[in-house]
């Protein structure tokens, strides 16, 4: 008999995603005071160790802080911080949520474009090949923080609306258009100086630092159906969390802890 998922995923984990859940619905607003160790662990039926190691985690995304002898806190929102769960393949927009923010969108491109040859090469295509190039900038509280560039196959961009450029996250209608979500994508992680042309569309000084996601979009199959670069002002935070959940320090020496001395 198979068991629910709920029962296969670890308690302290279901403790995070439901005060995490919160936090994105509003239920849980910037300042609100959470129930304490005590009374989540009396909620959940398990022990206040457990509640720890979920709050853990929360406060190691930036959600929560502790304050000593007064308890857990929903943080106030950080100038712009997103983090990166490798393990699960979050949008950029997904991942804002989470801090109780809204990626818009403006100054949106899309056009046919010939490939040249380094496009051509991630999406597997012959150089010179049609393709879409989208050019828009993500919007958070009025500030670009990120100048979006993407190259899509021309049987995709065909299916592209002027309705999904302007309100939705290119991961997301991609997946609409394709029938699935797009469950892997490839990050190469670079710095570069600003352009004039970039500086003046970032609202930041020609020269200045830039951080540079390069990434491939992959189908199920492995077959790449988007490729392109996000650019972000050097001051725009990204966080991967790799592997396993954080563990809360010293609630389970292993045995290198064991043999410390």
């Amino acid at each position: 008999m198979t068991e629910p998922a709920a029962s296969l995923t670890p308690l302290y984990q279901q403790i995070r995603r439901s005060i995490r859940d919160g936090i994105i619905a509003g239920t849980h607003v910037a300042g609100d005071r959470l129930p304490s160790e005590s009374e989540l662990a009396q909620a959940f039926g398990t022990t206040r160790m457990t509640v720890r190691q979920a709050l853990s985690q929360l406060i190691f995304e930036g959600l929560i802080v502790q304050h000593s002898g007064r308890g857990s806190f929903v943080s106030d929102k950080p100038a712009i911080h997103s983090t990166i769960d490798s393990r699960h393949c979050l949008t950029f927009e997904e991942q804002v949520a989470l801090t109780g923010r809204t990626v818009s969108y403006g100054s949106c491109s899309f056009a046919q474009f010939a490939a040249p040859p380094d496009v051509a090469a991630r999406l597997h295509i012959e150089p010179g090949t049609e393709v879409f190039r989208m050019e828009r900038l993500r919007i958070i509280e009025g500030r670009p923080v990120c100048l979006e560039l993407r190259y899509l196959p021309r049987e995709i961009g065909l299916q592209v609306t002027g309705e999904m450029l302007a309100r939705l996250p290119v991961h997301r209608f991609v997946s609409a258009i394709i029938g699935e979500r797009v469950p892997t994508i490839v990050v190469a992680i670079t710095g570069e100086v600003a352009s004039a042309e970039i500086a003046e569309k970032l609202g930041v000084p020609p020269g200045s630092a830039l951080i540079v996601r390069v990434n491939t979009h992959h189908a199920q199959d492995g077959a790449p159906v988007m490729c392109g670069r996000s650019i972000f002002p050097g001051d725009v935070c990204t966080d991967y969390v790799l592997g396993e959940p954080l563990p809360v320090f010293g609630a389970n020496p292993g045995p290198y802890r064991s043999r410390a001395r």
